[in-house]
């Protein structure tokens, strides 16, 4: 393995268990990663979703200068101030009001003529979400338990049948598969590649020393994305893998 300058990751099913907090194991090498090299979260979620499973859980020694967030499938980018001790905003491609409620309604209608009905009982949480610039649908609730997304949609063939029903969307949108039970919607050209690309834009980093980690790097995964911008990449299994995974990078590094 070559030596990096930054590594990239994803969250949930990389980092994290799906919509879970990091484990200390996780938290605390990271934190120590960014003495080391630039860490960077790219993921569907939102800023406060990953404040919840991703900053808030790190270390206090962590070096956040070297930290930087790419919510919502890379549609805006953060980056910490240290004077202002504040998360300012990079760049951010918010949807417009219209936007949002054209998208809300072609998920509602591809609900209604889906062949299979989700039980309202089981549904915990926000189940289309509102994320400024991506809306998200989550089938079973954002705050369904992992254990039981799990076995909802293993195949994706419900997700690929309620993509079906939203074809009005494709002129102006993508839509794609976000975790277990969710999908996407953002602004056209707007996914992993597209935010990869503006992080390296706005640093003065080079893609060829970059790495990303995912676990959904095949045609048709969330993170699949990522290779068309010919950055290094790395599959994994979950947070144990990626753990070995940064482990690797460091010990190269040093």
């Amino acid at each position: 393995m070559k030596k990096y300058d930054t590594l990239i990751f994803d969250l949930d099913g990389t980092l994290t268990v799906s919509k879970q907090p990091l484990d200390d194991q996780t938290a605390t090498l990271l934190s120590e990663t960014t003495h080391q090299l630039n860490v960077v979260i790219i993921t569907g979620g939102h800023f406060d979703q990953i404040k919840l499973q991703v900053i808030n859980q790190l270390n206090s020694s962590i070096n956040l200068e070297n930290f930087y967030i790419l919510p919502t499938s890379g549609s805006s980018m953060r980056k910490y101030n240290t004077q202002k001790d504040f998360w300012d905003i990079v760049y951010d491609n918010q949807l417009t009001e219209d936007q949002k409620k054209r998208i809300i309604l072609s998920l509602e209608n591809a609900l209604e003529r889906a062949s299979f009905t989700i039980d309202p009982n089981i549904i915990i949480g926000e189940q289309i979400e509102d994320r400024n610039s991506q809306i998200t649908l989550s089938a079973l609730g954002q705050k369904q338990l992992p254990e039981v997304k799990a076995l909802w949609d293993p195949a994706q063939e419900k997700r690929r049948e309620l993509i079906t029903y939203m074809a009005d969307l494709e002129d102006e949108f993508d839509v794609r598969f976000g975790g277990g039970t969710s999908i996407d919607i953002t602004l056209k050209g707007i996914d992993k590649e597209y935010g990869i690309r503006q992080f390296y834009k706005h640093t003065h980093f080079k893609i060829e020393n970059g790495l990303f980690v995912g676990d959904q790097i095949v045609p048709g995964g969330n993170d699949f994305a990522a290779t068309k911008t010919g950055i290094d990449t790395r599959k994994t299994t979950g947070p144990g893998k990626t753990i070995e995974i940064i482990n690797s990078v460091l010990i190269k590094h040093n």
